[in-house]
C-alpha cells in the first residue's frame, strides 16, 4: 500500500473546474426549469458557479480538519539546515 500523494490532497485547478461545472449544471437545471420569465444569462450563471466553487474551497480551508492537515504539513516541512545544533554537540568533545 502506498501513501496518498500530495497532489491528491491539494485541490487542483481541475477539481475546482469540476466543482464549478457541477454547481453550474444544478443551478441551470433549477433556474431554467422554473416558469419565471426573467432568466439569467448562461454566461453570468457560469461565472456565479465559479464564484460559488471558490467560496466553497475557501470555506473548506477554514474547517478544523483542514487546519490540522495544514499544521501537519507545516511541521513536516521544517528545514533542518536552518537549525543550529552546535550547542547540542559541544559537550561531546573531549
Amino acid at each position: 500500500m502506498s501513501a496518498p500523494s500530495k497532489e491528491a490532497a491539494a485541490p487542483s485547478a481541475e477539481t475546482y473546474r469540476e466543482l464549478a461545472l457541477r454547481i453550474y449544471v444544478q443551478l441551470s437545471a433549477n433556474v431554467y426549469s422554473t416558469g419565471t420569465q426573467n432568466k439569467p444569462d448562461p454566461k453570468a450563471l457560469a461565472a456565479f458557479s465559479f464564484k460559488l466553487a471558490e467560496a466553497f474551497e475557501a470555506a473548506e480551508q477554514e474547517t478544523d480538519r483542514a487546519k490540522v492537515a495544514a499544521a501537519k504539513d507545516a511541521k513536516e516541512k521544517v528545514d533542518l539546515s536552518k537549525i543550529d545544533m552546535s550547542s547540542m554537540f559541544a559537550n561531546t568533545k573531549k
